[in-house]
C-alpha cells in the first residue's frame, strides 16, 4: 500500500522546495544549527555569517587594499538591526536602503588620517560572492513568550530576505498568505519581516508572492513572459527539481529564487509608494527588462525606443518609476536624464506625484522657456512637462543632441501624432522615446505609432491578462432607460420600470418614496429621475459593500445640478468636481452666461468657504474621500478624474455623456481596480453608448459604437454584457445543484442535507464542505450582479430570479448550519456584508444571520441555546464534539494526560456510533463527555506524591505512557516512581525557567540536559531501555509543556 504521508505538507511541498534550493546553490542549515547561530530565538540574523561576508571586503587607499576594521564590521551588524519603535515601515525602509547602498564606515587609516568607505551587506553585481543559505522551521519568539515558525527562510549573507509558507496540495494557498500576514503583525514576529523583501505562499500547484505588509488581495502569481524566458524556466526546473514530473512550485522557485533574479527583484523592483512597500508584478518586471534590452540594442529590433502596452490598473505608472530606477543604476548608461511627457496638466501632476511618492523629485517645466532651461541644466535629472511646451522650445531653435535623454511619454497614442511630435523630435533628436499606453491602439494608428516610437516592447499586457491574474476586475455593462428628453407625463412610466424587479413589500416602500419625489421631478424631469435612479442603486448595491461611485456628466452645469439632486434625496452624499469657469472641462461648445453663473456660484458657495482659492486642495479632498473617507459617496464629474485617477473603492461608473475610443476606455477603467469583495466594475449607461448590445463583440463591430475603431482581440474579455452574465449565473446555479445530484437522500429533510456532508474519513468530509462553500460563493457572486443590474434581472426573468433567490437563501442557511456544527472559520469576509444585504433586501423579509460567534465548551447555557437551533441528534452531537476537540487541542501541552484520555474517549464513542449508528446514544455519550470535561472529571488517577502539584501532573502526562510500557519495570509501585520522576523534572525546569528563558537557547540546552539525565537515571534504576528516538520525542514534549506551564 502506498504511503499516504507523501501528500502531507512537509514532503509534498516543503522538503521538495528545500532540496531544489540546495540544487540551485543554497546551503542547507539544519534547525538546531540555525538556532545556535542566532543565539536567542528572538534574534533572526546569523551574526557569524554576516561577519564572515563583511570581513571579506576591503577598501582601496593609497594604492593598497585594506580590510575593514573590527569596529566597522560590528557597527555595520548592529546598525542593520533597526528597532521597531518608529513603526515597521520606518524600520523596513531604513534596512532596505542599507541593503541597497551599504553602510558608510569611518576608518582610521595607516597614515593616521580618517576617511569613510562603503561597507556592503550584499554584492549586487556578483551573486556568486554572497553566502546563500536556506533553513526551515524558523522559530521566532514573540513578545508574549510564544513562538511563530515560518516553514522556510532564505538568508543572504546571514540576513533573512525571503519567507516561504508551504501547504500541501489539498490546502488553499490563501491559507499560507494569511499565515504570513498574521506573522508580520505587531504581536507576532515583525522583527523578522522588517528584513524580509519577498514573502511567498505555496502549495505544489499554486504559488503567490508579495513583499511584507502587502494586503491579501494584492498577493499575485508569477508568469514568465516571452518564448526565451519560458524555455529558460522549463530547462532550469528540469535541471534543479528533485524529481519528475515538474510541478508549478518548481517553476516558481526557478523564476523568483534563482540567485541573479532574486537580487535583481530586490534591488530594482521594490519601491515605497507613499510609504507603502511594493514589489513588481511580473509584467512590470519584464516590461522594464525588455526595455533595457531594447535600449542597449540587444533585442535585434534595430532601434532604442518602442511602446509599452500595459492595461489600465495594472501599475503602468509604477512601471515608469521602476524603469527610471533601472536605467539610473546601470553603469553602462552614463549621465541618463528623463523627460516625462503628458498631454494634460492634471496628468502631469499625477505623474509627478507618483515619482515624489517613491522618493524621486522631478522638476516641472510649466512653460516652454522653463523646459529649455531645465534641459540645459545638467544637474536636473527628471523633468515633467506637457507635449505642447516643445512648441516654443522648437521655435527658439533649441536642440539638445544628448543620446542618453529618455523621453517617457504617457498615453503616447494621444500625443504622438502631427506637428507636436515633430517639434519634440526637433528639440531632442537623439533622445530615446518610450511610449506608454494603458489602452489598445486604434487599428488606424498602430502602424504610425510603431513607426514613430519603435515596435511594441515585449508582450502586451491586455485586459484579459489583468483579469486572469486578478490584477484588475472585469467590467460589466448595464444599459438603463432614462431618455435624453423625457416628457413630464412619462415620469410615472419610469416608476413602473424601477418597480419591476421588486417584491410587493419593496414596491410599497418605493411608491412612498416616489410620492415625495414626484413633485421635484415635475420641474426637472430627467435630472431628477437620473438622480433618483443613481441614489437608489447606490444605496442598495454600493453602500452595503463600502463601495464608492462616479458619475460622468455631459457638462459642468449638469454635474452641479445632478450632485444637488442626489443630495436632495437624503441618501447618498454626492459632490461635484469640475474645473472653474476659466478652464476647459471637455465641453464641445462655449459656456453660456447662465452656465458661467452656475459654475461661479458653485465655487463661491461650496468650494471657497472651505478651501478658498486653492482648488487643488478641494480636488485632493474629493480624491481622499473616494479612496476611503466618509464625506463623499458619489463624485460627479465632467472630465476630471476620468483619466489617471486610481481609487480601488470605486465600483460603479454612471455614464450620462458621449464617450468614445480612448476616452471611453480610460473612463470605464476607473472602476476596474481590485478591492476587497469587489468581483466586477459596473458601467451603468444612461446615455446609450451602445444601442444594440447583445454581446461584448457587438461593441467592436457596430459602427456607431465608441469602440468600433479597435481590434476585437485587443479588448477580449474586457467588458461583459447581460447576455453573457445570464449564462454565468445559470451555470453557477447548475454546478451548485449538480454537486448534490446522484445522492439518494430525502431533500425535504434538513437532517438529510446535513448528513450528506458526513463521512467516517474526516478529510473527505472537510473537502466536501469546502467544495460546497466554493460553489455557493460563486453562485452568490453572480446573484449579487443580477440583483444590481436591471437589464440582467429582466433578461433572466422574474420566475427564474425567484427560483435563484430561494436557492440562495436555502444554501446560505445550510452553510451557516454546517459552520455551526463543525465550528468552522471559513473566510467569507470579502463578501459577507454584501450577501447579508442581498438576502435581507431582496430575498427574505426575515433577518439572515451571517456570523456564528464561537461558543466555549464550558459555556453550557450558550451551548444549549445553539443546540436548539440545530436539527437532528447526530448534528447536535457533531456540534458538541467539534468544540470539545478544539478545546482539547488548545490544552494539549498544558495537560497532556487530559488531552490523551478525552481524545481516547471521543475515539471510542465515534467507533461505537459507527458500529451501531444509534443517534440517540451517540448524542447522550457526547453530552456526557462534555459534562465530564466541564466538571474536570478525567477518569485519571495520579500518583499520591504529585496529587497536589498540577505542574508535575502535566509532566507525568508527558512521560507516563512511554515509561509504563517499558520492559521489565522493577517494583510494584511503578506509577509512584514515575510520579517522583515527574516531580524531579518539574523541579529541574522550575529552577532554570528564569525571566525571558523561552528565547534563550542556552537555557533550552540546560533544561534538555537536566531532563535527559533524569530519564537516563530512571532507566538505569528500572533496568529498562529507552531508544534514542523515543528519548528525543520525550524531551521535545517535555519542553512544549514547559513552554505552556512556565
Amino acid at each position: 500500500m502506498p504511503d499516504h504521508t507523501i501528500f502531507n505538507e512537509r514532503p509534498e511541498s516543503q522538503d521538495r522546495a528545500i532540496q531544489q534550493l540546495q540544487n540551485m546553490g543554497y546551503s542547507y542549515v539544519p534547525r538546531a544549527e540555525s538556532e545556535r547561530k542566532r543565539g536567542r530565538l528572538s534574534n533572526v540574523l546569523f551574526p557569524d555569517v554576516m561577519r564572515e561576508f563583511l570581513a571579506s571586503q576591503s577598501y582601496r587607499y593609497s594604492g593598497r587594499m585594506v580590510p575593514f576594521s573590527e569596529r566597522s564590521i560590528n557597527t555595520a551588524i548592529n546598525d542593520l538591526d533597526v528597532m521597531l519603535e518608529k513603526g515597521p515601515t520606518y524600520a523596513s525602509k531604513t534596512i532596505y536602503d542599507s541593503l541597497i547602498f551599504g553602510k558608510s564606515c569611518e576608518e582610521k587609516l595607516f597614515d593616521g588620517g580618517l576617511q569613510s568607505f562603503d561597507l556592503n551587506y550584499i554584492d549586487w553585481e556578483h551573486p556568486e560572492k554572497n553566502i546563500w543559505q536556506v533553513t526551515d522551521e524558523f522559530s521566532v519568539q514573540r513578545q508574549n513568550g510564544k513562538f511563530a515558525r515560518p516553514d522556510i527562510v532564505l538568508l543572504v549573507n546571514g540576513i533573512p530576505l525571503v519567507v516561504i509558507e508551504c501547504k500541501k496540495s489539498g490546502v488553499d494557498v490563501e491559507e499560507g498568505v494569511k499565515q504570513n500576514i498574521r506573522n508580520w503583525q505587531p504581536d507576532y514576529i515583525p522583527q523578522l519581516f522588517k528584513f524580509v523583501q519577498l514573502v511567498v505562499a505555496m502549495n505544489p500547484n499554486e504559488v503567490k508572492y508579495a513583499t511584507d505588509h502587502t494586503p491579501q488581495e494584492y498577493f499575485c502569481h508569477w508568469h514568465e513572459s516571452g518564448k526565451d524566458n519560458k524555455k529558460w524556466q522549463e530547462d532550469c526546473a528540469k535541471r534543479y527539481a528533485p524529481n519528475m514530473p515538474i510541478i508549478e512550485q518548481d517553476k516558481y522557485i526557478v523564476s523568483m529564487l534563482s540567485k541573479e533574479r532574486l537580487l535583481d527583484l530586490i534591488r530594482f523592483y521594490i519601491l515605497y509608494d507613499s510609504n507603502i512597500k511594493k514589489i513588481a508584478r511580473y509584467q512590470q518586471y519584464f516590461g522594464v527588462e525588455n526595455t533595457m534590452r531594447r535600449i542597449k540594442g540587444e533585442d535585434g529590433k534595430g532601434c532604442r525606443g518602442g511602446v509599452i502596452w500595459h492595461t489600465q490598473g495594472s501599475g503602468k505608472s509604477l512601471t515608469m518609476v521602476m524603469l527610471v530606477k533601472r536605467i539610473t543604476a546601470d553603469d553602462t548608461i552614463k549621465g541618463s536624464r528623463f523627460v516625462l511627457v503628458c498631454d494634460r496638466l492634471n496628468l502631469i501632476k499625477q505623474l509627478k506625484d507618483n515619482f515624489i511618492h517613491t522618493g524621486m523629485e522631478p522638476s516641472n517645466a510649466n512653460t516652454g522657456t522653463a523646459l529649455i532651461n531645465l534641459l540645459k541644466t545638467n544637474g536636473v535629472r527628471i523633468i515633467t512637462t506637457t507635449i505642447n511646451k516643445f512648441m516654443s522650445a522648437a521655435k527658439s531653435r533649441t536642440k539638445i543632441a544628448d543620446e542618453n535623454i529618455f523621453l517617457l511619454i504617457d498615453e503616447s497614442h494621444r500625443s504622438q501624432g502631427g506637428e507636436l511630435h515633430n517639434m519634440m523630435n526637433e528639440v531632442l533628436p537623439n533622445a530615446v522615446k518610450i511610449g506608454f499606453t494603458g489602452t489598445p491602439l486604434l487599428k488606424k494608428d498602430k502602424k504610425n505609432t510603431y513607426k514613430k516610437f519603435g515596435p511594441l516592447i515585449g508582450e502586451a499586457y491586455k485586459f484579459e491578462d489583468g483579469i486572469r491574474d486578478k490584477v484588475i476586475v472585469p467590467l460589466v455593462y448595464e444599459g438603463r432607460i432614462v431618455p435624453q428628453k423625457e416628457p413630464k407625463d412619462k415620469i410615472d412610466d419610469y416608476l413602473k420600470y424601477i418597480l419591476e424587479p421588486l417584491n410587493e413589500e419593496q414596491r410599497e416602500d418605493m411608491r412612498r418614496k416616489w410620492s415625495r419625489f414626484r413633485p421635484i421631478a415635475q420641474t426637472s424631469a430627467r435630472i431628477s429621475m437620473l438622480a433618483f435612479d443613481i441614489n437608489e442603486h447606490y444605496l442598495s448595491y454600493c453602500r452595503p459593500h463600502g463601495y464608492k461611485a462616479m458619475v460622468a456628466a455631459s457638462s459642468r452645469a449638469e454635474a452641479i445640478d445632478l450632485a444637488h439632486a442626489i443630495n436632495a434625496l437624503g441618501g447618498a452624499k454626492a459632490a461635484a468636481l469640475i474645473c472653474s469657469e476659466n478652464e476647459r472641462d471637455g465641453e464641445n461648445k462655449p459656456l453660456s452666461n447662465s452656465e458661467k453663473d452656475k459654475i461661479r456660484n458653485f465655487f463661491k458657495a461650496e468650494v471657497e468657504p472651505k478651501f478658498g482659492q486653492d482648488y487643488d486642495k478641494y480636488e485632493e479632498y474629493i480624491k481622499d474621500n473616494i479612496n476611503g473617507g466618509e464625506d463623499v459617496d458619489i463624485v460627479v464629474v465632467c472630465t476630471m478624474l476620468l483619466t489617471g485617477f486610481d481609487a480601488p473603492p470605486l465600483a460603479v461608473l454612471y455614464v450620462d455623456k458621449q464617450l468614445k475610443e480612448h476616452t471611453l476606455l480610460q473612463a470605464i477603467a476607473r472602476v476596474n481596480r481590485i478591492y476587497p469583495g469587489k468581483n466586477f466594475g459596473l458601467i451603468v449607461d444612461y446615455w446609450g453608448l451602445f444601442a444594440n448590445l447583445n454581446t461584448a463583440m457587438d461593441m467592436y463591430g457596430d459602427d456607431e459604437s465608441g469602440l468600433s475603431g479597435y481590434d476585437a482581440a485587443d479588448l477580449a474579455d474586457s467588458i461583459f454584457t447581460a447576455n453573457e452574465e445570464k449564462e454565468k449565473l445559470a451555470e453557477s446555479n447548475k454546478k451548485l445543484l449538480q454537486f448534490f445530484e446522484g445522492s439518494n437522500f430525502d431533500k425535504s429533510n434538513s437532517n438529510a442535507w446535513q448528513a450528506f456532508f458526513e463521512d467516517d474519513d474526516e478529510e473527505i468530509a472537510t473537502e466536501k464542505r469546502k467544495t460546497f462553500y466554493g460553489l455557493l460563493a460563486e453562485f452568490s457572486k453572480h446573484m449579487e450582479l443580477a440583483i444590481s443590474s436591471f437589464s440582467l434581472y429582466k433578461l433572466v426573468g422574474l420566475d427564474h430570479m425567484q427560483k435563484y433567490k430561494q436557492d440562495l437563501l436555502f444554501f446560505q442557511k445550510l452553510r451557516m448550519t454546517l459552520m455551526k456544527i463543525y465550528a468552522e472559520k471559513v473566510d467569507f469576509s470579502r463578501y459577507e456584508d454584501g450577501i447579508r444585504n442581498l438576502l435581507n433586501s431582496f430575498v427574505t423579509a426575515e433577518p439572515v444571520e451571517m456570523v456564528v460567534e464561537p461558543i466555549a465548551i464550558n459555556d453550557k447555557a450558550g451551548m444549549d441555546k445553539q443546540l436548539e437551533e440545530i436539527d437532528g441528534k447526530k448534528a447536535k452531537a457533531a456540534y458538541i464534539k467539534t468544540r470539545l476537540v478544539s478545546e482539547l487541542e488548545a490544552r494539549r501541552y498544558e495537560d497532556p494526560l487530559l488531552y490523551k484520555r478525552f481524545s481516547e474517549r471521543i475515539k471510542e464513542t465515534l467507533e461505537k456510533y459507527r458500529q451501531a449508528r444509534d443517534d440517540i446514544s451517540y448524542l447522550a455519550q457526547i453530552k456526557k463527555l462534555a459534562e465530564d470535561f466541564r466538571e474536570g472529571f478525567v477518569g485519571n488517577t495520579y500518583p499520591s506524591c504529585i496529587d497536589d502539584d498540577s505542574d508535575a501532573k502535566a509532566f507525568y502526562g508527558v512521560i507516563s505512557d512511554a515509561l509504563l510500557h517499558g520492559a521489565n519495570p522493577k517494583g510494584e509501585k511503578i506509577e509512584e516512581r514515575i510520579g517522583q520522576l515527574a516531580a524531579n523534572i518539574n523541579t529541574a525546569i522550575k529552577e532554570l525557567a528564569h525571566v525571558d528563558w523561552r528565547g534563550n537557547t542556552v537555557i533550552h540546552k540546560r533544561m534538555n540536559q537536566a531532563v535527559e539525565d533524569l530519564l537516563w537515571d530512571y532507566a538505569d534504576e528500572q533496568g529498562i531501555e529507552i531508544h534514542v528516538q523515543e528519548l528525543d520525542l520525550l524531551l521535545e514534549n517535555v519542553m512544549r509543556t514547559a513552554m505552556v506551564r512556565y
